[in-house]
């Protein structure tokens, strides 16, 4: 009787399990799953029908972004597998992807959110919205945004987002941008990333809630704020201006529309 006989070939496995040729032939080369049979002339690879439990263990990993290198710490030497011990590990990792998931839905909410806001009115036209208080860490610029090394600030703005939100689950987008605390006494400008309260440091400042006045436009106008609200702010000594890109239905990838908020009063 052949050596094949009641073997299924590595074709007729690949269709039973959905697992390609080329991925059989990998997990033979990391010796997690070794041929059932090879015939000596032809190398021909055969399984057993008990080897698609295996197979299917195997690609199960690779679903759940197991390392396959750490599959085999579930197999002793002698084959055996141990099913609570790796289904524990699988359990952990899908609920983390599971968590993952749920966020970056929570995210496309939002910025549908935003977008839906935001399409409501035409470039240049003035509106007014009630916006929450927010942490903000900054970066100050100086007395203006003219030679300011922004890119220089972006990246440390960019390394404090990562930090601030790279270990919580959140559901609303952080803002950043740039913005302009205006007194008597001058301007002061800001590079800014929103962050949450348990990161409060002497770099963070408390954007007071409130009703903003808002405006859209294709470029940045917050140097010019005071002429562009000038309506608005006429008897006001002291008001914050803020500038963030904001989502629209459509825009350029490269060149988002700005959004310019303006409030009377400064930081709390």
């Amino acid at each position: 009787m052949s050596r094949r006989q009641g073997l299924l070939s590595i074709g007729e496995i690949s269709k039973l399990t959905g697992a390609s040729l080329r991925s059989l032939r990998y997990y033979e080369k990391l010796g997690l799953l070794t041929p059932a049979y090879i015939e000596p002339d032809s190398g021909y690879r055969y399984y057993s029908v008990d080897q698609t439990t295996h197979i299917e263990l195997i690609r199960f990993c690779v679903e759940l972004d197991i390392p396959l290198k750490e599959f085999g710490k579930f197999v002793d030497a002698e084959d055996t597998i141990d099913y609570r011990a790796f289904l524990a590990q699988g359990k952990e990792i899908a609920q983390k992807k599971l968590n993952a998931l749920k966020q970056g839905l929570a995210l496309i909410d939002e910025m549908e959110r935003h977008m839906d806001f935001a399409d409501r009115y035409q470039t240049g036209q003035f509106y007014e919205r009630e916006c929450a208080e927010k942490l903000f860490y900054t970066m100050p610029c100086g007395d203006s945004l003219v030679g300011a090394d922004l890119a220089q600030v972006a990246t440390v703005i960019s390394e404090t987002a990562h930090a601030a939100y790279a270990d919580i689950e959140y559901d609303t987008l952080p803002e950043h941008g740039v913005l302009c605390e205006y007194t008597p006494n001058g301007a002061a400008y800001y590079a800014f990333v929103e962050i949450p309260q348990h990161m409060a440091d002497s770099n963070t400042k408390i954007v007071p809630a409130g009703t903003y006045l808002c405006r859209q436009s294709d470029d940045t106008q917050l140097e010019q704020v005071a002429d562009v609200c000038k309506e608005y702010l006429t008897g006001k000594t002291s008001f914050l201006a803020i500038e963030t890109a904001i989502f629209t239905g459509k825009h350029k990838l490269n060149k988002p529309l700005h959004e310019l908020r303006v409030i009377g009063g400064g930081f709390n």
